[in-house]
């Protein structure tokens, strides 16, 4: 794995002083207020200050000697939306395999619908699969004639997903033909929304590897309160949902020329 290089600058100024907080939170998830000011040659006391910008944004959390990872949904949390829509995940999963060829190489994100998705793809045959989704790996490990290759980084309990600096550089290594991708909605603007911030990168380096990119979302996520943007519709090459989005989404999907499958019963 690679360490992160260190940033040198002589002088840095807010925003980079953040970023540098920031990246140090998502690779390692600690940084310390003694290294962050010896690393940018300023004050304990700005530090302090930069954290506390971070933390009011929700961005970091405070902790003795530094700032974490901010605190996290519970565990109960997904296991409640892996329950959710459960028969329409497993219907837009089923539809969407059914465009992955056998020997494809593929990416596949994290979510409970991507866990439908790895179900949906048993039948399948020498398929080559990375994914930061541990869940998605173990499912998909059954199959003896699969190649998994699962990205390291920071395990997330709640969700079994790896995330943060390393996984990003991870994942830059390589090319896929299919990228399937599950967001945590769509703006009527045809941004792709998502929830978590630390996996901005991960998303954003996962589409650009990817020469074919799916989205599999159900109805719900066309009312989002998601606020990360990670990418837009024109992006995409195809949807995969289980109910017409609205109007005004639809026209956009259609004047985008993107591929909009809805996986009736």
């Amino acid at each position: 794995m690679k360490r992160s290089k260190q940033l040198t600058l002589s002088r840095p100024d807010i925003a980079d002083r953040q970023q540098f907080i920031l990246s140090l939170v998502q690779e390692r998830g600690f940084a310390s207020i003694t290294r962050v000011a010896a690393s940018l040659k300023v004050s304990a006391q700005t530090v302090r200050r930069d954290m506390s910008t971070l933390a009011e944004l929700g961005l970091v959390t405070k902790i003795h000697g530094g700032a974490g990872l901010p605190s996290q949904p519970s565990d109960l949390g997904y296991e409640s939306r892996r329950g959710r829509l459960l028969d329409e995940k497993k219907r837009i999963a089923r539809e969407l395999a059914q465009r992955i060829p056998d020997g494809a190489t593929l990416f596949i994100d994290i979510g409970t619908t991507m866990e439908a998705v790895a179900e949906a793809l048993l039948d399948h045959r020498k398929l080559t699969v990375i994914t930061n989704h541990l869940t998605v790996a173990t499912t998909l490990s059954q199959r003896s004639e699969f190649q998994v290759i699962l990205a390291g980084g920071l395990l997330r309990h709640n969700d079994r997903a790896t995330t943060g600096e390393a996984t990003r550089e991870f994942l830059e290594r390589f090319r896929v033909g299919y990228g399937i991708f599950g967001i945590g909605g769509v703006s009527p603007e045809g941004d792709l929304l998502d929830f978590d911030f630390r996996d901005i990168g991960v998303s954003t380096t996962a589409m650009k590897i990817s020469r074919h990119k799916f989205i599999a979302l159900d109805h719900s996520k066309f009312d989002t309160t998601a606020m990360v943007r990670i990418g837009t519709l024109a992006e995409v090459d195809a949807i995969f949902t289980d109910e017409p989005p609205p109007e005004k989404l639809r026209a956009l999907i259609e004047n985008l020329d993107v591929e909009l499958v809805v996986c009736r019963k």
